[in-house]
């Protein structure tokens, strides 16, 4: 199969399970032959594991936190916000955001007593379907299921070639993983009894919780089948079918006591028809996921199993075959696609087997966020960024309470961690994330960057340049002097590490911050001149730019992690957010300082020496260190940490997990290893003129070509300035370049005759 697997195996664990998805719905399909089990999820089914609080009113005590601060005592400056949080009704010391859950499981049984032969399972990567087919007492059954996304519900249609007798059934989902610490938190002690009734040809049921009206509604219809139903005390049962299509929905609801609100009605209308279902799905999939086509010259691996290839790209000693990371980026893409709707995906995307799941699968927005959301913009999925896009949007009226509350100021702040809501109500005395303020204007640079690749001015007026102000807002209201004149950042925090010789997170000037903030300004000034806007703010601006403290080397050479001489680094950590500002490729205040530069790659290279210990842990991680060396030139370095994630990151599905195993399933670098592989193979930079407005783009093919790719071709790929791409190469250089100019743009290739 071209884009999409098949298999043989059955899944051992519910992480094996097939993905299927329409941004809203997700739909785990576990591929069992006689007992099947999907296990259905909804984007925005978080469990109320704690009311909404307000954030820590910190900002009439910000004094006190900066005298602390000041004096270096950092951890009693985290310590102070803990202590507040119980004055003012904080019942712990770290509050879990509200966990991502299943809503429930379809579980379709055959009633058979022979055992099923030749099983094999797939997924199709162009349309969403997943089948399942084996042999049953000398007769084929296949199931097929697919999450649709013009008529937002799950289709399945089952087949058979004997007659078969089916019991389905909606059901809680049976938990299968062996207790963990993830357990002890109690994510599932508001849940109460789901409420099952069968009416006709469906199944109703009402996901319900102990402490709040809000619930979630079910519903699975028999739809079609030339089999007998019967109403059973379990669900509905059929004989003697040899074919029936199936529907399910699931919604959320506010309030439970409101009876309108009915997930069957989304059946309304609907023939089924399942191929023409199928076929309208398929069109809206198939247009944004077939934009990029990706070939590099395997054709062996293209036709190998799932387990085939899974088991050849873990041969210790020698990379994974080609044709692997065409599968994982075909896979990648996919994931992501299917798990964007309203809200962008969460730690695991939009699917889970789990009601323990780890980091309460949350919206995690110091960087797993935004490495899920990598290749949306360059591969052609602008409707994926803009679920991402929307989410964030949404969350700006809870950012302004955030920023109010925590340090009195106008504009916007971004909580680390949310799902539900976005008030900041996760923090503790070592993870003191109160004192971290860069993640707003860190999605910033993707509001940016949407209008750099699409060229799309009204984008920028209505949505970019709204959200980046309400972040240079709030700047303009934090940031005090220091003895110097220059801006200094504090509280600060440095994702998730604390400096040499100090077990305090809490901190001052944090490299990281200083970078998100110089690139919001940056950014603001640029596209605002080039677009010939904000001409009486721009000065503003650019006086907050001017201030911005020196980036500070270290007595190794290295770019320091804090920007103060107070703190000493610390080389050893799984994070490399001192580094920002080379993961979107390298600004012009280190481009044109050579100290500078050399300075980011001493801190570069320190990284890399811990990470060369690791074989995959928080693989998002090695992805910003990826992108980092991708702009150093280090292509040896881009290679292979590759191929530490290929080997080490990837279930047999070729879903990706967070850690090295596979373990801990986990969407970051579903997102992030194809936006990586993209960038080894094409980069695209604005170009300005003195005064800082754009005048033209350079596109650059090639610059970190693995060489073990020495053959390939990319179509669809997006570049800055709003081109597309059509390229091929061969012995390692470009044989032919076309192409499509959608806004006009002047440009320079680099690497390549453009046709």
């Amino acid at each position: 199969m071209d884009k999409g697997y098949e298999s043989r195996l059955r899944a051992t664990r519910w992480e094996e399970g097939m993905l299927c998805g329409n941004g809203t719905i997700g739909a785990l399909v576990m591929g069992e032959p006689l007992h099947e089990r999907v296990i259905f999820t909804h984007e925005r089914l978080f469990a109320p594991l704690h009311k909404p609080r307000l954030p820590v009113h910190t900002a009439k005590t910000l004094g006190q936190i900066r005298a602390l601060l000041a004096e270096g005592k950092y951890q009693e400056a985290a310590d102070f916000v803990v202590q507040q949080g119980f004055d003012e009704g904080y019942k712990s010391t770290m509050y879990w955001t509200d966990p991502f859950m299943a809503a429930c499981t379809l579980a379709v049984n055959l009633e058979a007593e022979g055992e099923p032969e030749d099983y094999r399972k797939s997924l199709n990567f162009e349309n969403g379907l997943s089948t399942t087919a084996f042999m049953l007492d000398g007769g084929q059954v296949m199931r097929e299921v697919f999450v649709s996304r013009p008529d937002r519900i799950a289709v399945m249609r089952l087949r058979a070639e004997r007659p078969v007798n089916v019991l389905v059934r909606l059901h809680k989902l049976i938990e299968t993983d062996e207790p963990n610490m993830w357990w002890e938190i109690g994510y599932t002690q508001n849940h109460a009894e789901p409420v099952v009734a069968v009416k006709g040809d469906t199944i109703f049921y009402d996901g319900r919780f102990q402490t709040v009206d809000y619930g979630y509604r079910c519903a699975a219809k028999v739809a079609k089948t030339d089999g007998v139903m019967k109403q059973a005390a379990e669900g509905i049962r059929i004989t003697g079918l040899t074919e029936a299509v199936l529907y399910f929905n699931v919604v959320t609801c506010e309030n439970m006591k409101e009876p309108e609100v009915c997930a069957a009605s989304a059946f309304a209308g609907l023939e089924p028809d399942f191929d023409e279902l199928l076929s309208r799905h398929a069109e809206v999939h198939g247009t944004v996921y077939n934009r990029i086509e990706l070939d590099l010259d395997d054709p062996e691996s293209d036709e190998q199993l799932a387990e085939e290839l899974w088991a050849r790209s873990r041969n210790e000693g020698t990379p994974p075959p080609n044709g692997f990371f065409k599968r994982i980026f075909d896979a990648g893409r996919y994931e992501i696609l299917c798990s964007s709707g309203e809200t962008p995906p969460n730690l695991q995307g939009i699917w889970t087997g789990t009601d323990h799941v780890y980091w309460s699968a949350d919206y995690t927005q110091n960087g797993n966020i935004q490495t899920a959301v990598l290749a949306a913009l360059p591969g052609n999925m602008f409707e994926a960024m803009d679920s991402f896009i929307n989410f964030e949007e949404e969350l700006v009226p809870d950012n302004r309470v955030n920023a109010e509350r925590l340090y009195g100021c106008r504009g916007q702040m971004l909580a680390a961690r949310g799902g539900k809501h976005g008030l900041l109500n996760h923090f503790g005395p070592r993870w003191c994330m109160t004192f971290w303020t860069a993640g707003a204007a860190w999605n910033a640079h993707f509001f940016y960057d949407y209008y750099l690749y699409s060229g799309d001015r009204d984008f920028f007026v209505n949505h970019a340049l709204p959200y980046m102000k309400e972040c240079a807002l709030f700047y303009e209201d934090f940031l005090i002097e220091d003895e110097n004149g220059r801006w200094l950042f504090s509280p600060s925090y440095s994702p998730e590490n604390n400096p040499e010789g100090s077990e305090a997170q809490a901190c001052i000037n944090a490299t990281m911050d200083i970078a998100v903030a110089t690139e919001l300004f940056s950014n603001l000034i640029e596209g605002c001149k080039t677009l010939g806007l904000e001409a009486e703010s721009i000065p503003k601006w650019q006086r907050m730019l001017d201030k911005m403290p020196p980036y500070l080397i270290n007595e190794d050479g290295a770019l320091k992690e804090w920007a103060t001489p107070l703190l000493k680094d610390r080389y050893d950590h799984r994070h490399s957010s001192h580094l920002y500002m080379l993961y979107y490729g390298i600004p012009k205040e280190i481009r044109e300082n050579q100290a500078l530069y050399d300075a980011c790659e001493k801190a570069y290279e320190y990284r890399m020496k811990f990470k060369e210990k690791e074989k995959g842990e928080m693989a998002f991680g090695n992805i910003q260190m990826a992108f980092a060396a991708a702009h150093l030139r280090d292509s040896a370095t881009v290679w292979k940490l590759m191929c530490v994630m290929a080997q080490n990151n990837y279930f047999n599905i070729f879903a990706s997990s967070h850690d090295m195993g596979p373990s801990i399933f986990n969407a970051d670098i579903s997102g992030g290893f194809p936006a990586l592989m993209l960038e080894a193979l094409v980069e695209s930079r604005q170009v300005t003129d003195e005064s800082g407005k754009i005048v033209s783009y350079e596109i650059e093919l090639l610059p970190n070509l693995p060489k073990a790719w020495p053959k390939g071709r990319l179509k669809g790929v997006r570049a800055r300035g709003g081109f597309e791409l059509d390229f091929a190469w061969d012995d390692g250089k470009v044989t032919e370049c076309h192409v499509i100019n959608h806004c006009g743009s002047d440009y320079t290739m680099i690497g390549a005759d453009v046709k």
